[in-house]
């Protein structure tokens, strides 16, 4: 007679995932909310979502759609400000901060200068120059 024996070690976290896992993420993302809503709704810890994006297939595309409602409901959040009010009241750059740091790869400001130098060593001997254009007065 086979007995059935319990795997050993903790079991995986996908094991102790409610059934509505899903839906409460996908529902965070909706309502703009941070990742760390459906990770304590979950009960989940970074390791664990860590490792379930890496080995889920259903858990990381539930992540990524959480992704797009979530960066939808901040650019909504700013539109529909615009429409009611002309933007009265409205903390742009409070709202600029939340999404260049929630969504780096398609939001930023980036101020970045590309020096080219062909492959040569930038030297002493070359030399920058800089003209200052003043404004005429009228």
């Amino acid at each position: 007679m086979e007995e059935n024996k319990r795997p050993v070690g903790r079991p995986r976290v996908e094991t102790r995932l409610t059934p509505m896992w899903k839906e409460i993420i996908l529902e965070s993302g909706k309502n703009g909310k941070h990742i760390t809503d459906f990770l304590i709704k979950l009960g989940i810890s970074w390791e664990g979502h860590y490792t379930l994006i890496k080995r889920n297939k259903e858990y990381s595309e539930t992540v990524q759609e959480y992704t797009k409602l979530c960066e939808n409901y901040w650019y909504e959040m700013m539109i529909n400000s615009m429409e009611k009010n002309g933007g009265n009241g409205f903390n742009s750059r409070l709202w600029s901060l939340i999404v260049r740091n929630k969504f780096p790869n398609n939001w930023s400001e980036s101020t970045k200068v590309d020096v080219t130098t062909n492959g040569q060593d930038i030297t002493g001997d070359n030399k920058i120059q800089v003209e200052i254009i003043k404004p005429k007065d009228d």
